[in-house]
């Protein structure tokens, strides 16, 4: 378990490994989430679950789209599930509904 006054990043080992971030992604703690996704093989399938997310930034979002890039091309998938409101709208705003795979 990875935290910061802002962030909380836990890591359930189900399959798919779920990576649960909890608080805000931003530029001052958006390397806890890129180190936990980065743990990870390529090969793999992680679910990110951004429920308890109530903002990000862009260097957040730059977290998710590499991690989500680097498991699609390596054949395993990243899956952003449950987002906030306040995530899926800035998704929505980003275009990167489109872009990822996300599950509700």
């Amino acid at each position: 378990m990875a935290s910061d006054d802002n962030l909380t990043v836990t890591v359930s080992e189900d399959d798919p490994t779920v990576v649960v971030a909890e608080g805000q992604i931003d530029s001052h703690t958006s390397t806890k989430l890129d180190e936990a996704l980065a743990g990870y093989a390529a090969t793999e399938s992680i679910s990110v679950d951004l429920s308890e997310v109530s903002f990000v930034d862009s260097s957040g979002l730059r977290v998710i789209v590499r991690a989500h890039k680097r498991h699609n091309e390596g054949g395993g998938g990243l899956t952003v599930v449950r987002p906030s409101q306040s995530v899926t709208r800035l998704l929505d705003m980003t275009g990167l509904t489109s872009e990822l795979t996300i599950r509700a």
